[in-house]
């Protein structure tokens, strides 16, 4: 092999072999000619060399784009027509937000070397606003309402150390406030969208607030690949006005666990898209409805899809037999293709092919492999022509159909 890494690769380049160019230095292609050793040597339309295999691949996370911080991870984050899906943005439509590394009040530029202290100062500087964790509180909560589109990004939904937002709102016809990859927390409500305003929250977290996400009179929300847990009364309300919402591939966990509380509640005369959620553990003990809540009466008819719902508030009633009669909804919502644990329901609220089953989890919520999962589960949702992507990024459908819940197995 030869001495440095760069003679090799440039003796690799010298065999004039198509898709070569760098030569492997570790693992068990150690001295093989490959197509990449760096991202450097990979092109935009795959701008990450994949460890593993030494060759180049789409971005599967904002972290993977070293210059700007945004990869096109799809969920609308992204609507520059040069750049396409699974590419990183060009670092020159982004400004940076720092707060542990800001230079003094009015020097910032919103540079990687000088970053704007607050979000709200960086908005309107750029098409992407790219902020970083900082070491003690959270960045202030933005309110935007002026027709314009705001795009802020932070450092990964799973991180231990996320970008943490405060309470932040949408109004105004046009307005478009995206918040990816942040953690959002308020007292009252984590994220609202009123007053013909739009709101995508995309691989993004709204907990510990009184409601997590709230949408009264909305244009379009849009919740993908989230998590909501904790909120006191509700996850997340769909409230009337809202035109329409799209809910997809998100986690609720432990909301609503105050009196009447509820995971989703879904007001009457809505319309959009719900599928391939995953809800656990959300209402208030011992009373129905808990999961997901449809106000009754209106002509739309609401559908809950591809969905796994479980321990969620429900009442103990029985009948005559013992069979529970206790739901975990409320409303006239359809049910179709969901698995429901345990839970009574079997002809209101109306229902298609509903599942009663318990699936097997991991801690995470991914599906296992188990004999239970491949009945009940694994290639038993319906085609949801929309949703390509499930709730960890992995491409739907992977086997001879959907996998209901959050998680695509196989």
């Amino acid at each position: 092999m030869l001495q440095t890494p760069e003679a090799a690769d440039e003796a690799c380049l010298s065999k004039n072999r198509k898709g070569v160019s760098a030569c492997v230095r570790q693992g068990v292609k150690k001295g093989m000619c490959s197509e990449c050793r760096l991202d450097e040597q990979c092109g935009r339309d795959k701008p990450v060399c994949d460890t593993a295999s030494s060759a180049c691949r789409a971005c599967q996370k904002h972290s993977e784009c070293a210059k700007s911080g945004v990869c096109n991870l799809g969920g609308g984050l992204v609507d520059l027509p040069d750049v396409s899906l699974g590419t990183c943005v060009p670092s020159e439509r982004v400004v940076f937000v720092d707060a542990d590394h800001c230079p003094p009040s009015g020097s910032a530029t919103g540079s990687r070397d000088k970053p704007f202290c607050e979000i709200v100062s960086a908005l309107g500087k750029a098409d992407f606003v790219v902020a970083k964790p900082r070491t003690s509180g959270l960045y202030q909560g933005l309110r935007v309402s002026d027709g314009k589109r705001y795009a802020v990004v932070g450092n990964e939904r799973d991180s231990q150390t996320p970008v943490q937002l405060a309470s932040s709102s949408v109004s105004g016809a046009k307005t478009v406030l995206l918040l990816s990859d942040v953690t959002i927390r308020g007292d009252t409500v984590g994220a609202k969208c009123q007053s013909d305003g739009n709101l995508s929250l995309l691989r993004s977290v709204a907990q510990d607030a009184l409601v997590g996400v709230d949408s009264t009179g909305c244009n379009k929300l849009v919740v993908e690949q989230s998590v909501l847990s904790s909120n006191r009364t509700v996850g997340l309300r769909i409230g009337t006005g809202t035109r329409s919402f799209r809910l997809v591939n998100s986690l609720f966990i432990g909301n609503g666990q105050t009196a009447a509380g509820v995971g989703v509640f879904i007001a009457s005369g809505t319309t959009g898209l719900f599928a391939f959620n995953t809800l656990l553990s959300n209402g208030e003990p011992g009373q129905d409805g808990g999961a997901v809540r449809c106000e009754t009466g209106g002509t739309v008819r609401r559908i809950l899809l591809n969905s796994i719902v479980l321990q969620n508030g429900m009442s103990s009633r029985v009948d005559g037999s013992g069979q529970p009669l206790g739901t975990q909804f409320g409303g006239d919502c359809v049910l179709s293709h969901l698995v429901v644990g345990i839970d009574g329901t079997v002809v209101v609220p109306p229902s298609e092919a509903l599942i009663r089953a318990i699936p097997d989890l991991d801690s995470n919520f991914r599906l296992l492999n188990t004999p239970n999962n491949r009945m009940y589960v694994i290639d038993k949702g319906v085609v949801s022509e929309s949703v390509w992507n499930d709730h960890f990024g992995s491409v739907r459908p992977k086997g001879d159909g959907y996998d209901i819940g959050v998680h695509e197995l196989r």
